[in-house]
């Protein structure tokens, strides 16, 4: 019994450990969201997905195309590396190697939040703060020269980490990504749900498992009444008449056990509320 017990107490341990880990989540995206250009954070992180090919290159390692899902860190702006300038045989600088951070700002030319290479970095004197520049790394980006310049106040974080699985999760968690995708996130919603089912479901059986083993209880002390009145049990009026009244007997005990119970608690609430009148006037 002990056992089932400890087994039951840790379940429900887990599971509202889970419903709490969730509802963190939830609430911290919600809270962070307003305060960081509409990008949610959990954890000192946030989690976006890439909708576009600006940053599909073959030559690049890794891989953060169209699709992925990112992890961004808040990082100091002075921290951040920029790409290695590649200079023409004038010393002019015509190309960007893909070796610097890849950064997250919003863009207020598009109204979103953008993931692309820095290229460069400025510190302003006047205003104590950073100006960055970044491109995509698509070679369509730098044929074009399409790069995009921008200040620290606007600055999101450092990509830290990419995958497309973790981009396909985010269709599943997230409800941005998924409209944007055109489906619906049910992940974090039934992740939350499934242990509240749960808990619902094994507190019903808690309920009828008190209730069976009263019932049997009751039913012995019964049985132990009748032998000891002497009841024939194969009379069957005679069994019934005698469980009526037991079972009557039992329900004022218990109603008595009850009443003395909130008689004591009244008793005791009065007690401290004298006692409480008897400090102040002293």
């Amino acid at each position: 019994m002990k056992k089932k017990k400890w087994l039951s107490y840790t379940i429900d341990g887990i599971l509202i450990a889970l419903i709490g880990f969730f509802g963190y989540v939830q609430v911290s995206m919600l809270v962070t969201k307003s305060g960081n250009h509409g990008v949610p954070m959990a954890f000192g992180c946030s989690f976006l997905y890439i909708s576009t090919d600006s940053m599909d290159n073959a030559d690049r390692p890794g891989d953060l195309g169209q699709g992925s899902g990112i992890i961004i860190q808040k990082v100091d702006p002075a921290s951040l590396k920029t790409s290695t300038p590649i200079l023409d045989e004038e010393g002019n600088v015509k190309d960007y190697q893909l070796d610097g951070d890849i950064v997250t700002f919003y863009w207020k030319k598009i109204a979103n939040p953008d993931t692309h290479r820095l290229i460069d970095k400025q510190f302003d004197e006047a205003t104590g703060k950073y100006m960055f520049r970044t491109m995509g790394d698509n070679p369509k980006n730098h044929q074009a020269k399409q790069y995009e310049e921008w200040g620290e106040d606007v600055f999101i974080g450092k990509v830290i980490s990419d995958s497309k699985a973790f981009g396909s999760l985010l269709t599943m968690i997230s409800p941005d990504v998924a409209a944007q995708q055109g489906k619906t996130a049910w992940l974090l919603p039934v992740a939350v749900l499934v242990p509240l089912a749960i808990l619902a479901i094994l507190s019903v059986i808690d309920v009828f498992r008190v209730a069976k083993q009263k019932q049997a209880y009751e039913d012995e002390q019964i049985r132990l009444a009748m032998e000891k009145a002497g009841i024939d049990i194969n009379d069957e009026v005679a069994v019934e008449t005698f469980r009526a009244k037991e079972e009557y007997k039992m329900e004022y005990r218990a109603k008595l056990a009850e009443e003395v119970q909130k008689a004591k608690k009244a008793a005791r609430k009065e007690l401290e509320k004298s006692q409480k009148r008897g400090g102040t006037s002293s």
